[in-house]
């Protein structure tokens, strides 16, 4: 197959829905073009993947329909259900339209769990689940230090979602010794310096909104307690950074709301192939998936992290990443994704099925 992707390049959702499995297909024979810039040099594909929202793109799928060229919508959030705190809030609004024309469109539209899929069947029937696996030649496990490292990696849509976790994390920094790490969430040296650069450019309107007010309680509370911080880095460094944080513990901490339940558990992925175990919220998508999770309070969060600062690490590490390997390895998913794009695959309504999770401590 020539299989086109039109996607953006520089996020996470590039790397896990396009360059891991286009690495694959390219493997298995199939020609590989992502668009850049502009579409001279390019051939008529089989298949045409979406992963943006660029205006006048109907005229794209028109033609696509014409030729009989089998078009892929991929998308992996529920973007109708963006809450307001979430830096992209506003942003996503002007592209909606853009959003549900694309679901409805397409021939296929591919995404990361039945959640998601359930309600993207409301624009679209024939939806299918492609998982988000690892690339293991992406991932590596960097020696440890003596001194324990529990942290977070990450995007700037989440200051929200810490929140959950940071009051039992610095209560138990009175009784442990271990480095607490964030890593992402700005490009800036702290986070606090992206604050005010926010600040500086939009005034009131960003103090005073939802997003405003949740990044100012995330500071306030960081601002009582030690912690090492990294800076985001381009998509193509980002599993390096991981595996060289070193993390005994990751953290993912995720506020019950619409829009995180129909996220995946990337992150729970990302921490098993970089060497560490993972303490997440006892809420979807977490919750089928990441065997210890935590209620969305400080006493549950507390007792969860400390089971795990003083626990068998080393044996639940290598037990999740096993797990992860088993069933969310690119190398043994990517002919499924092959079948969807050819369009060998039916419609997943009343099919799919989850992978067993490791058994849940609770």
């Amino acid at each position: 197959m020539k299989i086109f992707f039109i996607t953006e390049m520089a996020s996470g959702c590039f790397k896990w829905r396009v360059a891991v499995p286009a690495k694959c297909l390219q493997r298995r024979g199939h020609k590989i073009q992502i668009f850049a810039n502009e579409l001279e040099g390019y051939e008529a594909p089989d298949v045409l993947v979406i992963r943006t929202h660029y205006p006048g793109i109907e005229p794209l799928i028109a033609w696509c329909k014409s030729k009989a060229i089998r078009v892929v919508y991929d998308t992996d959030d529920a973007l109708d259900l963006v809450p307001q705190e979430n830096l992209n809030y506003w942003n996503l609004q002007k592209k909606i339209k853009n959003y549900h024309f694309l679901l409805e469109s397409a021939d296929v539209v591919t995404t990361t769990t039945p959640v998601l899929a359930a309600h993207l069947r409301q624009r679209n029937s024939n939806v299918v689940v492609l998982p988000n696996s690892v690339d293991p030649e992406m991932w590596t496990v960097a020696p440890r230090s003596r001194q324990l490292r529990v942290g977070w990696t990450g995007s700037a849509t989440h200051f929200h979602d810490l929140l959950v976790a940071l009051d039992a994390i610095r209560e138990l920094q009175k009784k442990y010794s271990f480095t607490f790490v964030l890593q992402g969430l700005c490009e800036e040296s702290d986070p606090g310096v992206f604050y005010e650069s926010l600040v500086a450019h939009y005034d009131k309107a960003f103090s005073d909104s939802t997003l405003g007010r949740s990044m100012k309680h995330f500071l306030d509370k960081l601002a009582r307690m030690p912690y090492e911080f990294h800076p985001m880095v381009s998509v193509d460094r980002h599993g390096q950074k991981v595996c060289d944080l070193a993390l005994d513990i990751g953290i993912a901490p995720l506020v019950n709301d619409r829009f995180n339940s129909h996220k995946s558990c990337v992150k729970y992925y990302e921490y098993a192939m970089s060497g560490a175990v993972t303490l997440a919220s006892r809420v979807l998508p977490y919750s089928v998936e990441v065997p210890t999770t935590a209620k969305n309070n400080r006493q549950s969060w507390m007792y969860k992290l400390e089971m795990l600062l003083t626990s068998d690490r080393e044996r639940l590490w290598r037990q999740e990443r096993d797990w992860v390997l088993s069933n969310r390895n690119i190398e043994c998913s990517v002919a499924f994704w092959e079948q969807v794009y050819r369009g060998d695959v039916p419609d997943q309504a009343t099919t799919s099925r989850r992978p067993e999770p490791l058994e849940v401590t609770n």
